[in-house]
């Protein structure tokens, strides 16, 4: 009942905001997302700044913003799905918002399909086909980028350097990596001088296998399925459980073995007092895009004087392909204008005009966060003007102009959640627990590949059939 009653205030609020039209002339144009704070935060909200700055240089088009509302007493927005459910009930979704399952809004017919428009446009077309792909169904386009954020290392190089090791470059495999990293790092200190190695290893198993063959995307993908019976994803587990059990270099292993009882390992002995880092006492550690606004403020602050890069993922196989997780906006199936909500989309998202205003905003306005995603676009000027502001992460240029990436599936893949997470495996285990035991080597791959392999698919193939059925319509 309390459900029913947050949808139909929620519907209330939509019904309210229809009323609203473009009396002044204006085409109205309505948005939605979650990262716009709220409506007293226009000074200090780069997208709400981003919206003015829309409207002044398109002053035909009117941007009318559609506030989430707060679950009845309390401070907390109510959920995105039923946020938009309720304004499709009452076929008034927002023409621009923000994704977080496009096949589920496909199958609800919630989406315009974008085709004409964004075929024809050549800076759409100028987007890494590998991103271009996910977003493209059965020839149909029914999403756009607004944010690409990379994965993959940091590493220290004054650190290595220090160490009597070479730095690793975005050129170095992954053996050389391991070898470089191992030789530097210290896990055997018992005063507090220890040096931490290899920090972060679990997306292994999901970008490694793309390394290995280039048909496969996230987690062995292709257009057929899951490949997890694969050569590829057991030479994966392979090399997985090779740096999980050695605590000599990697980091998350010898956590692990502390956590043990009865364990002696004690990490206050071994590495110097805080966050190591902060510190500057880490040799290499997985990050994303979105953490180097704060890591070059503490650069430029003085606060992190030694020198460090951004390689992603290393070569694997003479391949080089980074993981990267995206967001997408959609057009509403609902809209009266598709080519001016594209063109806010764009504006918002990967359009060049809009990413350079984003760029301005973040170097001159005061108390707005810096831009924390890099060009969509592999254009000169746009990296030029991004790297102005992050110019202790140049490695991330060269993998942005390279353009191999594989697309992490949650927003776009039918079933992926429940295929890697949330599906059931067997009687005792969800898949997410099932991979988990795989990981700490509470089963093998050998005794499970064939039923790991058929129940992803099977998960993945329900969700799928559903979508392709949708789709055909659009």
């Amino acid at each position: 009942m309390k459900k029913i009653f947050y949808v139909l205030l929620i519907v209330f609020f939509a019904a309210a905001f229809i009323a609203c039209d473009g009396s002044d002339g204006r085409t109205v144009i309505r948005y939605a997302n979650w990262n716009l704070g709220t409506p007293e935060s226009l000074d200090t909200n780069m997208e709400r700044l981003m919206i003015k700055a829309f409207e002044e240089k398109y002053p035909h088009i009117k941007v009318e913003i559609i506030e989430r509302p707060k679950i009845p007493g309390t401070n907390d927005d109510v959920s995105w799905t039923d946020f938009l459910t309720s304004r499709a009930s009452i076929e008034s979704l927002p023409d621009v918002f923000m994704a977080d399952n496009i096949p589920y809004y496909v199958v609800q017919d919630w989406v315009y399909n974008l085709t004409e428009i964004a075929g024809a446009d050549p800076e759409f077309m100028n987007i890494s086909a590998d991103i271009r792909n996910v977003i493209t169904y059965g020839g149909k386009i029914m999403a756009v980028p607004c944010a690409v954020f990379y994965a993959g290392y940091i590493v220290n190089k004054t650190l290595y350097e220090n160490r009597y090791q070479e730095s690793p470059t975005v050129d170095t495999t992954f053996a050389e990596l391991m070898q470089l990293t191992k030789a530097a790092a210290n896990h055997a200190s018992t005063n507090n001088t220890g040096v931490v190695g290899l920090d972060g290893i679990e997306h292994i198993l999901h970008w490694y296998p793309a390394q290995l063959n280039e048909e496969f995307g996230w987690f062995t993908l292709t257009d057929e399925g899951f490949n997890l019976d694969s050569e590829e994803f057991r030479t994966t587990i392979e090399v997985y459980r090779d740096l999980q059990t050695d605590s000599t270099f990697v980091y998350d292993a010898l956590k692990w073995e502390a956590e043990q009882e009865g364990s002696t390992t004690d990490l206050s002995v071994i590495f110097p007092e805080g966050d190591p880092f902060n510190n500057g006492n880490v040799l290499c550690k997985w990050f994303y895009s979105w953490d180097f606004g704060w890591i070059q403020t503490r650069i430029n602050d003085g606060e992190y004087t030694w020198e460090m890069d951004f390689i992603g993922t290393p070569v694997v196989n003479g391949n080089k392909r980074v993981p990267i997780v995206a967001d997408f906006f959609v057009v509403a199936a609902n809209t009266k204008h598709p080519e001016e909500a594209y063109l806010l989309a764009k504006w918002m998202g990967f359009g060049k005009d809009g990413y350079l205003r984003r760029l301005e905003l973040s170097k001159t306005v005061a108390g707005i966060n810096q831009v924390n995603f890099p060009p969509i676009q592999a254009d000169e000027e746009l990296l030029d003007e991004y790297f102005s502001l992050y110019p202790d992460f140049t490695g991330l240029r060269t993998i942005i102009e390279a353009k191999k990436v594989i697309v992490e599936p949650p927003k776009y893949l039918p079933g992926y959640n429940n295929a890697r997470y949330t599906g059931t495996y067997d009687a005792e285990h969800t898949m997410f627990q099932i991979i988990e035991a795989l990981r700490f080597g509470e089963v093998q791959l050998a005794d499970i590949a064939t039923q790991l392999n058929n129940r992803a698919n099977a998960l993945y193939q329900e969700a799928k059939t559903e979508f392709d059925q949708a789709i055909a319509q659009r």
